[in-house]
């Protein structure tokens, strides 16, 4: 059975809807709708499955956020998407990273499944972390993105060619972190980058050698 994402994250979602789902935009592709079985497949192939046999895994449809199954755990993982529709961005967080995390990527999902620019996306981000709607990070809260099926595409327009899975990586959600935390006089440094410097939502990147598979990494697309 579908059941509701917690009601006090479809509170933070649905403020922000509010303010942002009349801006021209949204998806130019639409997303492609899968059925639960393929979903969670899917949503737990970005992880070891020491995490994501027994996490919570939810989805984004019409607008509305649903939990495909229940975990025990308290990791989460879902399928991602970005501008374009027809990505997919397999995450599994940690315990912490399922707290806190998850409702910004949600939201943002949520958005853009209901027509949102990604400039609302962006504003609607900011001002949940400035009224502490969307709630920073107290521990470890990290994602993995290992899934060999991710789907990515060179542009979020139509024409958008696509290029497969990225370089299987973890992420560390560090608020305020910067380059220069990490000793580095850039924000790309392989195999470690630092995404968001200096703001809330500021990632940690770094890359594996392996799918969440355990098969090594070969033939990878660039990054788009």
């Amino acid at each position: 059975m579908r059941l509701s994402y917690p009601v006090v994250l479809l509170l933070v979602v649905s403020a922000a809807v509010a303010g942002a789902q009349a801006a021209p935009g949204g998806y130019p592709v639409k997303p492609v709708p899968l059925a639960d079985s393929v979903e969670i497949a899917l949503a737990v192939s970005a992880a070891p499955p020491e995490l994501s046999n027994q996490a919570t895994v939810y989805a984004v449809r019409d607008g509305q956020v649903l939990t495909l199954r229940r975990g025990s755990n308290g990791s989460a993982c879902v399928v991602a998407r970005d501008l374009h529709g027809g990505s997919l961005y397999p995450i599994c967080y940690n315990a912490e990273g399922a707290r806190t995390v998850l409702a910004r990527e949600l939201l943002e999902v949520r958005l853009r499944s209901l027509g949102a620019s990604e400039d609302s996306v962006e504003r609607a981000v900011a001002a949940g972390y400035a009224s502490g709607q969307l709630e920073t990070p107290k521990a470890l809260a990290m994602a993995y993105m290992m899934s060999p099926r991710q789907v990515l595409f060179s542009s979020p327009k139509p024409e958008g060619r696509r290029v497969g899975a990225w370089h299987p990586h973890l992420m560390f959600f560090v608020p305020g972190a910067t380059p220069s935390m990490f000793g580095l006089a850039s924000e790309d440094a392989d195999p470690i980058a630092v995404s968001g410097s200096g703001t809330p939502r500021a990632e940690v990147v770094v890359k594996v050698q392996k799918w969440s598979d355990g098969t090594p990494v070969a033939g990878l697309a660039k990054a788009p």
